[in-house]
């Protein structure tokens, strides 16, 4: 959309969403002349789908004397950081967009979220998960299940786990609780009927964080006839116990 002429270029997620302009490259077909992501550095990579799945507004807000809040003029290959400021949180304080953790419990929040993650600092793109030229598994997903996760965190990986899927969730293999999403992509936040955003920090949320600023925590999700004081003490008995899980 060109705030001067007012003009639409293309209509909802088309192809020059992520792929930039692409007249020069339908007349003249050549790999140089379009942007595609996946040649792109990761921040870059990113920073195609942040643009869309993300809360913010631009730098130079408000721009002709009008509030924006979708990056302007970015294009897909700058930098989103030119164009955007993702919305702030602050640790401890619950707002609009985010819990006091600082996870995002709005629709759209993906990419702020992600952002914080150590995937995303170990340069893990968006699209190393998902296939975004496909419907075929849920959420456009690459793989089904942990059979995606697995694809890098394998025993003998420094991402750990280290050990078996059902030695390190502590629920039996194949049930719902082994699943990786289970503890490290819950469902924080209802949005419309029963559509739920998941996390995208990756972080497992403690029961504590449940008492003392009403986060939803992935334990009590699935064990919802249980307590808070249940499901820490049921953390704190296992013997493999991360301190990440009873210290917070």
């Amino acid at each position: 959309y060109n705030i001067e002429t007012k003009q639409v270029t293309e209509w909802n997620v088309g192809c020059e969403k992520c792929h930039g302009p692409g007249s020069v490259h339908v007349a003249h077909p050549t790999n140089q002349n379009i942007v595609n992501p996946e040649r792109l550095d990761w921040v870059r990579g990113n920073d195609v789908c942040i643009q869309c799945h993300s809360q913010g507004q631009p730098p130079a807000n408000p721009i002709q004397g009008k509030y924006f809040d979708w990056p302007v003029g970015f294009l897909p290959g700058e930098r989103l950081a030119d164009y955007w400021n993702l919305e702030e949180h602050r640790l401890g304080i619950t707002n609009f967009f985010y819990w006091a953790d600082s996870s995002a419990h709005k629709n759209r929040m993906q990419g702020n979220d992600f952002a914080q993650s150590m995937m995303y600092h170990r340069q893990v793109r968006c699209f190393d998960c998902h296939q975004v030229h496909s419907n075929q598994n849920p959420s456009n997903l690459g793989a089904v299940g942990n059979q995606l996760c697995i694809t890098c965190h394998t025993p003998q990986s420094p991402a750990g786990p280290h050990t078996t899927i059902a030695e390190h969730t502590h629920h039996k293999e194949g049930s719902a609780g082994s699943e990786c999403t289970a503890c490290h992509m819950p469902k924080i936040a209802i949005t419309l009927g029963d559509n739920f955003v998941s996390s995208h920090t990756f972080r497992f949320i403690s029961p504590t964080l449940t008492d003392q600023f009403g986060i939803p925590n992935p334990c009590s999700t699935c064990h919802a006839d249980k307590s808070t004081k249940w499901a820490l003490a049921q953390l704190k008995s296992w013997q493999t116990a991360s301190p990440w899980r009873v210290s917070q």
